[in-house]
């Protein structure tokens, strides 16, 4: 899709809002995993010690993937970057289902982890899920 700066310029606040909150969730992030994690993955079984493990791994995967997007967009907003350019970029394409599970399973798995966990967990999901939003609305 063919752009202009006029076109984009709407998304900005909601751009940068969501880039700040999606660099501020990465920084909790490196901050449980260096910190608290350890002691409370200890207190869990061995499968749920890897789910842990899984989550926070693919966290950090669609946090990175939504970083570049965004990134991507506040290149485009500055003039810096055509948005053709942009979609030539594997950052300019996200992967659409990034963050979504099976919900049963899900619910059940998640209750076992520790409550950190589960609150970086629903942050980064909320924030993926407005990224694709964001990108949806933009195509």
């Amino acid at each position: 899709m063919n752009a202009s700066m006029s076109d984009t310029a709407p998304l900005n606040p909601f751009v940068e809002k969501t880039y700040q909150d999606t660099y501020e969730l990465l920084v909790s992030i490196r901050d449980y995993i260096s910190g608290p994690m350890e002691q409370e993955a200890e207190k869990l079984e061995a499968p749920d010690q890897l789910r842990l493990t899984r989550e926070l791994s693919s966290m950090t995967r669609d946090l990175t993937d939504a970083m570049a997007w965004l990134m991507m967009q506040k290149a485009i907003e500055a003039g810096e970057l055509s948005q053709e350019d942009a979609d030539a970029e594997p950052a300019g394409n996200l992967v659409k289902n990034a963050g979504e599970t099976d919900e049963l399973e899900d619910a059940e798995g998640l209750a076992r982890l520790p409550i950190t966990a589960r609150s970086l967990i629903d942050r980064s999901r909320r924030i993926c899920a407005m990224v694709r939003q964001l990108s949806t609305d933009q195509d």
